[in-house]
């Protein structure tokens, strides 16, 4: 099994709250949609202080090759460039079998 688990964090923006909602209510609908997608997660922080990050995404594969699937789907490339790239200032990312 493979862990695929993202960090942003947001622009500054009036909308700030809204984007990183939209993000996750977005990326969660994936879920169905991309077979390969075993189980997906996205949580919104509360934690203020400078380490943290606003938006976490947390999914599963059951192969590295399911996980460059998922990563070069239609649709997950379509969440990407309309809910999450426009409005994000950072990004981490860490996948790892387990």
């Amino acid at each position: 099994m493979v862990k695929h688990i993202v960090m942003w964090r947001m622009a500054e923006s009036e909308d700030k709250e809204q984007r990183a909602k939209d993000i996750k209510e977005n990326l969660e609908a994936l879920k169905g949609k991309i077979d390969v997608l075993v189980n997906i997660e996205v949580g919104l922080n509360f934690n203020d202080t400078d380490a943290a990050s606003d938006v976490v995404l947390v999914s599963e594969f059951e192969t590295k090759e399911d996980l460059n699937t998922y990563q070069n789907h239609p649709e997950h490339k379509a969440v990407g460039a309309t809910y999450v790239r426009p409005y994000v200032a950072e990004r981490r990312v860490c996948d790892y079998e387990f």
